[in-house]
């Protein structure tokens, strides 16, 4: 069973990858983070089905220990977290610039 599930290292170089891409799409537009996101949380409520099932969630702590799923959860929490991060940061930073020259914002 522990074959199926992708190891540690591989979903935080999966996080941080997500992190280097929602920064480089924010940096364009605001809402580009958002397009990360959604195969990111797809990809993440899939692992954590596979540890809620009662027959294939009790063959992976017992494979491969409660640590594994605390580490697993975490990595989801911050691929779910940093790409709204990002377009968080982007869209406030939006709002606090002036105006441009010869726009006609009041």
């Amino acid at each position: 069973m522990a074959e199926r599930e992708p190891p540690v290292p591989v979903l935080y170089l999966l996080v941080i990858g997500a992190a280097a891409l929602s920064w480089v799409m924010a940096c364009r537009r605001w809402w580009l983070p958002l397009a990360i996101w959604v195969p990111c949380a797809l990809f993440i409520s899939s692992l954590i089905a596979d540890f809620a099932d009662p027959v294939i969630g009790a063959a992976v702590r017992e494979e491969l220990g409660v640590l594994y799923i605390l580490e697993a959860d975490l990595a989801g929490a911050l691929l779910l977290v940093v790409p709204l991060m990002f377009a968080n940061i982007r869209f406030t930073r939006q709002d606090e610039r002036p105006p441009r020259r010869g726009s006609r914002r009041g």
